[in-house]
C-alpha cells in the first residue's frame, strides 16, 4: 500500500517520515525540499488503487477530499463542520450534554451589541468559519470588542473572513489539548504534549502556530477519564446524526475547578504536536492509524521516550515573515523542514515557520540538550527561536 501525504509543513513531513521509516512508499502532494529525503513529491493524488490518502491541514478536509472516498483518513466534509463552523459545533455540543462554554449566535451587528450585554468581560467573540487560527476575539473592553466583532461579521477584519459570529462565556482555568485517533466510535488517545504559542520566551509576543512543543506530559486521571468521556459523546454524537467519522480528532479543552470544557475541535493533528507524537514513538502511530483507517481495535500509544520539537522561524513572523533568504546552514541533527523550497539547487526560506528541530531522549533534559543543538546549527538571515522550550516539563 502506498501512503500519500497531502501537504507541505512540518507536520506532513512528521507524518510520512513515520511510514517511510517502516517501509512504505511514501508520497506528498506537494511537499518540500525535505520530505523529498523521506519519500516523493508528486503533484497531485495518483488516481490509482491500493493508496491510502492522509490529509494534513483542515482545508482539504472541510473541503470534500474525503468525501465519497473510502481510501482517505479523514471525515467527510459533514465531519469537519467540528472545525469548519463553530456554530455548528457548539450547536452540536449543545445537543450531545458536551460541556462548553454557554453562547449565543449573532448574525449582525446589533445582534452581537445584545450578545456581548449577556456576558461580562473579558468578551469572548469567535469567527464561524476558519480563519488560520486567527479568528478568536478577547477583549475586556466592550466597544472594542463591538467594533471588533461588527468588523468580523461584516468581513472587513480578517481577509476571507466574513459572517455570523459565535459570542461565548470566557472561561478561566488551565488550557490542554488532547488529540487521538478515531474510527466510528472507537477511538485512543495520543500522549499529552504541550505547545508554546507565543513568538518569544516567556511567553511574551503574538500567538503564532507554535513555536514548539514536548512530551510526554502527566495528565492527572480524572481528567483523562473526562477528556475520554468528552471523546465518547462526541464520537457517539456524530454517529447518532449519521455522520461517520474516521480520522485524527484534536480537541482543545479549559480546565476549570477540576472540570474539562471543550473550546473547540479540530479534525486534524495539530502543529507542532504532531512532530512530538511521532518521534515518541513513530511505530505505534503508523500503527494506530492504520487499525483505525481499517476498523480495527486501536492500540493506544505508549511513549518510548521524551520528545522536544523546537521551531526556527523566520524574523517577523507570524505577522509578516521575511522570505526569499538562503538557508546557508541546514540543521545538524534531526529536523522535519517546514517553509522551505528550492531555486537553483539552493534552500530558499519560503514560510514563516522553517524547521522543526527534533531532541529525543530518556530524560527531558537530554531531549531539550540535541533539540537546542539542532536549533543552534541553522543559519540563515532572520532566523529565530525561542530558547525556552521543555523547561518545565512534567515527569
Amino acid at each position: 500500500m502506498k501512503i500519500v501525504i497531502v501537504g507541505s509543513g512540518g507536520r506532513e513531513h512528521a507524518m510520512g517520515w513515520a511510514f517511510y521509516r517502516e517501509g512504505y512508499d511514501v508520497y506528498y502532494v506537494p511537499g518540500n525540499p525535505g520530505t523529498a529525503r523521506h519519500g516523493t513529491n508528486i503533484a497531485e493524488i495518483p488516481d490509482e488503487e491500493d493508496i491510502l490518502v492522509i490529509p494534513g491541514s483542515e482545508t482539504y478536509i472541510a473541503g470534500g477530499i474525503a468525501d465519497g472516498k473510502d481510501n482517505v483518513f479523514a471525515p467527510d466534509s459533514r465531519g469537519a463542520r467540528l472545525e469548519s463552523s463553530k456554530i455548528w459545533a457548539k450547536e452540536f455540543m449543545k445537543r450531545h450534554g458536551i460541556p462548553t462554554a454557554p453562547f449565543i449566535v449573532a448574525n449582525t451587528p446589533n445582534e452581537l451589541k445584545t450578545a456581548l450585554k449577556s456576558f461580562s468581560p473579558p468578551y469572548v467573540i469567535k469567527a464561524d468559519g476558519l480563519a488560520g487560527g486567527k479568528g478568536v476575539i478577547i477583549e475586556d473592553d466592550f466597544n472594542r470588542a463591538l467594533e471588533k466583532g461588527t468588523m468580523l461579521i461584516e468581513g472587513s477584519l480578517l481577509k476571507g473572513v466574513k459572517g455570523p459570529v459565535v459570542v461565548e462565556e470566557y472561561l478561566p482555568g488551565v488550557e490542554l489539548s488532547a488529540m487521538a485517533v478515531a474510527s466510528e466510535e472507537h477511538f485512543a488517545l495520543f500522549p499529552f504534549t504541550r505547545d508554546y504559542k507565543r513568538a518569544y520566551d516567556g511567553g511574551k509576543g503574538p500567538n503564532t502556530g507554535g513555536m514548539g512543543a514536548v512530551g510526554p506530559i502527566n495528565v492527572d486521571k480524572d481528567i483523562v477519564r473526562q477528556i475520554e468521556n468528552i471523546y465518547r459523546l462526541t464520537l457517539d454524537g456524530l454517529k447518532s446524526e449519521g455522520i461517520s467519522y474516521k480520522g485524527f480528532l484534536y480537541i482543545g479543552l479549559m480546565i476549570k475547578d477540576g472540570k474539562v470544557y471543550v473550546l473547540e475541535y479540530n479534525v486534524r493533528m495539530g502543529d507542532p504536536e504532531t512532530e512530538v507524537i511521532v518521534m515518541m514513538n513513530p511505530s505505534g502511530f503508523v500503527r494506530s492509524v492504520l487499525s483505525a483507517y481499517r476498523g480495527e481495535s486501536i492500540q493506544p500509544i505508549v511513549p518510548k521516550c521524551f520528545a522536544i520539537d523546537v521551531v526556527v522561524a523566520s524574523e517577523g513572523y507570524p505577522l509578516s515573515p521575511c522570505k526569499g533568504q538562503v538557508i546557508e546552514k541546514e540543521p545538524t541533527g534531526f529536523a522535519f523542514y517546514a517553509g522551505v523550497k528550492e531555486e537553483n539547487g539552493k534552500l530558499i526560506v519560503s514560510g514563516g515557520r522553517v524547521f522543526h528541530c527534533m531532541g529525543t531522549g530518556m530524560t527531558p533534559e537530554e531531549a531539550r540538550t540535541s533539540a537546542y543543538r539542532c536549533a543552534e546549527s541553522v543559519s540563515f538571515s532572520g532566523a529565530f527561536f525561542r530558547r525556552d522550550i521543555g523547561e518545565l516539563i512534567e515527569r
